[in-house]
């Protein structure tokens, strides 16, 4: 029993050694979302100015979100790189907005059908 419980102290400073390695790295570590810069587009106009300079890229087929083609995971990330704010005083125009006129120009251009 005595020698069990010698092995299992060696084990039990090796542990704290290794611990003690790790705490002073961490000491040092710069985070991931501390070097990210969030990069924010600002839009000064409507939102149907937006989509109408955007049009020819809404209506391509030749971009992918996370390897498929669909409109609402492609305005989430559209959303969180540009803010359409028509207004300086106005907050920046939501997400829903965005789906919304959209869906709407869509209608209105071609013969564009959302893939499964």
């Amino acid at each position: 029993m005595k020698l069990h419980c010698e092995l299992l102290e060696e084990e039990l400073r090796e542990v704290k050694k290794q611990c003690n390695k790790l705490s002073r790295l961490l000491e040092h570590a710069v985070w991931e979302e501390d070097m990210i810069e969030e990069e924010i587009i600002l839009f000064d106009g409507t939102m149907a100015d937006f989509v109408e300079l955007i049009g020819p890229l809404l209506l391509s087929k030749r971009w992918k979100v996370n390897g498929r083609h669909e409109m609402k995971p492609f305005l989430r990330a559209l959303d969180s790189v540009f803010h359409v704010q028509h207004h300086p005083d106005k907050e920046r125009l939501a997400l829903g907005t965005l789906v919304n006129v959209v869906q709407d120009y869509l209608d209105t251009h071609s013969d564009y059908r959302e893939q499964p």
